[in-house]
């Protein structure tokens, strides 16, 4: 009955051969049948058709073999067939293809593939690929001739395709041939020069050859410079709103300089931008490059197209299954009614994106009428609400195991809620976390804390508990304030009194002598002068004043303009704090601290990331009290100067006696800078290695900070942005060791990126 439908010839009907020519592509055109033939019988009156038809066979299995390199799950990916499907023949040399061009992306170019297909007796089918993969073939070398004006090393610099190199080329894929890459390399090429004013610029198809043994790829690269232009006159056509001088102003190309197309690219940019921000948000604007070849010269004109200003009518939010309208509504710095400005509308990209609860933002202005657009704001949620129980390794804390509730969407409503336990040989912490972005539905952010940690030391214990309450403002987009309450109590408990010696005569502890521990020696008889090598002096001193509770408060000021906080690529953050603690606010400890802090993201070529980051830090007591040691600087370790242990790029102990020369005292003073490199090696996964240069130091109190004092380290890392939050892995050397130092160190963590 469904091949009768697809007919247009009924019984009864005039014979045409067209319409029997129709109604067999009608038949094919469903899909179902390999073969459609037609039989024409004659009988007195008129004619009797018959339609043959030929069923295709249902895939029942897709087999590979000899795919001793490349997984069946890798193949099936590039094929994209599925099974108790039709099988379509005239597909099958496409399949082929796709097969070879998974090999090519693996350097195998020399593998063939044949296809096999076995018909089984229920009408369905077998497809067999036979492959032999062959060996991988590597680039050996790339030769650029034809250039003057730069050398080959600085045009390859600019190529992503690059020769084989063994200790690299299995992490960073470099040394396969790619034709499509290698044509985004003619054009890389062809910007270096643009860039450097040589209008005319040609460079040739690549000639690739393969050697005698198929083990290697040789390409050489020709380019024809010609000559070096200078702009002559540039105007601006079309434009209306805003006058040549205006535009003028926004543009970095100038008359007698040297012609660069990435900066005409920035003027469209710019100009874009300038028209974006006032509402005309479908401005285009055209270059005219005109060369004069007498005296090489280029006259821009740029045709400015303005159309007219648009604005929002609704803002309309879909995807937000969880998710209140209101928590998106609030980061989005567009209104309703209000001329579109594409600069607002790329900072509420960024917000929404920087929330960390989605997986995708799209923001796109849908034209509904003349002059008005509706702004469609689509999301795709990700969970925000996370239980792991996990363990790892820290290089300060050894072995650790953690226990981790986190709702970062609580309720939807935007709020941070998180219960975190984590312990280890050396430590255990519990903390607990909550955060209002929107206190009272208010510019105005509330965060409280309460945290119990311990940490183990084997013959003492160091023991904090506290809170604070945070209530944060923003200024504007960038800048934000806040103000802050702590009160903690930091306690040194079971301390083995009998392994800490003091000599009461030499007490370094602030307060009166016969605080301080003493033991009698009974092998000498005499009393000890030395002290355990186990026990930091730090903690014989906080031993010594017993414990205490610090209460303060704090104000800090930060203007950050990173893209995205978890993985930012552009922009900087600075910011600068100031605590205060005193006895007037219910405490033991007279002291303040200020910390300033800078650091700043520049992007790169080929998505690669330079970070500079300078910290400076100093505490002091107030009045006759000392400066506690919990509050001190101890500089070294994985988030101040990597390639020393905790603390080591500071003061060190010094009692004379070796055997605990070398313990961090921590300073009151801090002054260190990080310099970072970043280059992703899995981008869909944000896994990136990283090059990175250390240097800074604490100082005691005292001591003025010297740079010559200053430690060194260099290093490397995998930075990792997972989902339970960014992972870090990284070594750092000791550039000028001293004695009794380590000459690396490896660090891992995960958590906050500092």
């Amino acid at each position: 009955m469904t091949i009768r439908s697809n007919l247009s010839l009924q019984e009864g009907d005039v014979f045409s051969p067209e319409r029997v020519q129709n109604d067999v592509r009608s038949l094919y055109r469903m899909g179902f049948f390999e073969e459609v033939d037609v039989a024409s019988e004659g009988f007195e009156g008129g004619i009797a058709l018959s339609f043959i038809v030929r069923e295709k066979p249902l895939l029942s299995d897709v087999i590979f073999e000899g795919n001793d390199n490349l997984e069946k799950d890798r193949l099936n990916e590039a094929l994209q067939i599925r099974t108790k499907s039709f099988l379509e023949t005239q597909n099958i040399k496409r399949y082929v293809k796709q097969i070879e061009a998974a090999y090519e992306a693996e350097a195998y170019y020399n593998a063939t593939v044949i296809p096999i297909v076995q018909r089984l007796s229920d009408n369905q089918a077998i497809l067999t690929f036979l492959i032999e993969e062959g060996d991988q073939v590597y680039i050996r070398d790339i030769t650029i001739t034809g250039n003057s004006v730069f050398e080959s090393k600085e045009i390859r610099k600019q190529m992503e395709t690059d020769t084989y190199f063994w200790m690299s080329s299995w992490i960073t894929e470099s040394g396969r041939y790619k034709k499509e890459q290698l044509s985004f390399d003619r054009e890389r090429i062809k910007d270096l020069y643009l860039d450097k004013g040589y209008f005319n610029i040609e460079v040739g198809e690549p000639e690739v050859t393969l050697n005698k043994s198929k083990e290697w790829f040789d390409i050489t690269l020709s380019v024809t410079e010609g000559d070096q232009f200078t702009i002559g006159i540039i105007d601006y056509q079309g434009a209306v709103v805003f006058d040549s001088e205006a535009l003028s102003t926004l543009t970095q190309s100038k008359t007698e300089t040297i012609f660069n197309r990435s900066k005409i690219r920035k003027d469209i940019a710019a100009i874009t931008e300038h028209y974006g921000q006032k509402g005309y948000i479908y401005t285009n604007v055209v270059p005219d490059l005109r060369p004069n070849p007498g005296n090489r010269t280029l006259d821009i004109t740029f045709h400015v197209i303005e159309g007219n200003p648009v604005k929002v009518r609704e803002i309309l939010i879909s995807g937000n299954n969880k998710t209140r309208d209101k928590v998106i509504r609030r980061e989005i710095r567009v209104n309703e009614q209000e001329l579109v400005n594409t600069k607002a509308l790329r900072r509420s990209f960024q917000r929404l994106n920087n929330l960390n609860y989605f997986e995708s933002v799209d923001l796109v202005p849908k034209r509904v009428a003349p002059g008005w657009v509706d702004l469609e704001v689509e999301v795709k949620e990700k969970p925000t609400g996370t239980f792991s129980v996990g363990g790892g390794y820290s290089s300060q804390d050894k072995f650790i195991a953690t226990f981790d509730i986190t709702m970062g969407n609580f309720l939807g409503k935007g709020q941070l809620l998180k219960f975190k336990v984590q312990t280890g040989g050396r430590r255990d912490t519990y903390t607990l976390t909550f955060k209002e972005p929107y206190l009272f539905d208010k510019n105005l952010s509330g965060t409280t804390n309460l945290f119990n940690q311990t940490r183990f030391f084997g013959v003492y214990d160091e023991k904090r508990t506290g809170g604070d309450f945070i209530l944060g403002r923003a200024f504007g987009e960038y800048m934000r304030g806040s103000v802050s309450y702590t009160i903690e109590t930091l306690e040194v408990t079971n301390l083995d009194r009998q392994s800490v010696l003091i000599d009461p005569n030499n007490c370094r502890v602030p307060s009166d002598p016969n605080t301080c521990a003493t033991t009698l020696d009974e092998n000498i008889g005499t009393p000890a002068t030395i002290f355990d090598r186990r026990v930091p002096r730090r903690v014989i001193e906080q031993a010594a004043l017993g414990n205490t509770l610090t209460s303060s408060i704090g104000f800090s000021l930060s203007r950050d303009t990173r893209d995205f906080f978890f993985d930012p690529k552009e922009g900087g953050r600075n910011s600068i704090s100031f605590e205060y603690a005193g006895t007037f606010l219910g405490g033991e400890n007279d002291y303040y601290k200020i910390i300033a802090d800078s650091s700043r993201f520049f992007p790169m070529w080929w998505e690669h990331v330079f970070s500079l980051r300078g910290r400076f830090g100093f505490a002091e007591g107030i009045g006759t009290k000392k400066l506690p040691v919990g509050e001190r600087f101890f500089v070294g370790g994985i988030n101040t100067v990597r390639g020393f242990n905790f603390g080591e790029a500071g003061p060190l102990s010094d009692t004379g006696n070796p055997a605990f020369r070398g313990e961090p005292e921590g300073g009151n003073k801090q002054l260190f800078f990080n310099v970072e490199y970043l280059i992703p090696i899995v981008k869909e996964a944000k896994v990136k290695f990283l090059l990175f240069y250390d240097y800074g130091a604490a100082f005691r109190e005292g001591d003025a900070i010297k740079p010559n004092e200053m430690r060194e380290a260099a290093g490397i890392g995998i930075r990792w942005i997972s989902p339970v939050g960014p992972l870090r892995l990284e070594q750092g050397y000791n550039i000028n060791k001293r004695p009794g130092e380590k000459k690396k160190t490896i660090e891992f963590s995960i958590g906050s990126l500092f």
